[in-house]
């Protein structure tokens, strides 16, 4: 191992992203303004968003561009993340205590498999991130709604249903 890989601490070494996020919590006004948008387009007059595309260091198509705004808004609600990196998904399905349901009913869970417009998942998502208490694996929540398609949703339900009791029907 090199000095400088030795000299790195644990944050150097993690995302562009995570860091972009990490960088709210000194950065409280650009957060409170990303958390008070209600659409993607509301959030591409926010100076964070555009922080964070610098980070990212890329110009963006229009349908990336509304995705990674979804994205900034949604992840200004997170304020921390799980102890182990999981899915969306396997917290939403997770019930918060012994004998109870899933944290998201399933027809909620659903609707936001169906869902393709960036808008729409990106009022979802925050709703699910407040009853998760605003935690989530900031990049595994990146990627898979940057990657939203088919194969992420196949994911998704895999690992709801993986974590979701058991229900007898009667």
């Amino acid at each position: 191992m090199s000095e400088q890989q030795a000299a790195s601490t644990p944050e150097e070494q993690r995302s562009t992203l995570w860091r972009w996020w990490k960088s709210l919590d000194e950065d409280r006004a650009g957060r409170a303004e990303l958390r008070r948008c209600g659409t993607p387009a509301e959030v591409a007059f926010a100076p964070a968003y555009h922080a964070l595309l610098r980070r990212l260091g890329s110009r963006l198509g229009e349908d990336d561009a509304r995705r990674v705004a979804a994205v900034a808004a949604i992840l200004a609600h997170v304020e921390r993340e799980p102890t182990q990196e999981v899915s969306l998904a396997r917290q939403m399905g997770t019930p918060k205590a012994e004998g109870q349901g899933p944290v998201i009913g399933d027809s909620h869970f659903r609707h936001i498999l169906r869902e393709e417009d960036p808008e729409v998942i990106m009022r979802e998502v925050i709703r699910v991130v407040r009853q998760l208490d605003r935690c989530a694996a900031v990049d595994r929540l990146f990627k898979d709604l940057m990657s939203w398609n088919e194969r992420t949703r196949v994911r998704w339900a895999q690992d709801f249903y993986e974590a979701a009791p058991l229900t007898e029907k009667k």
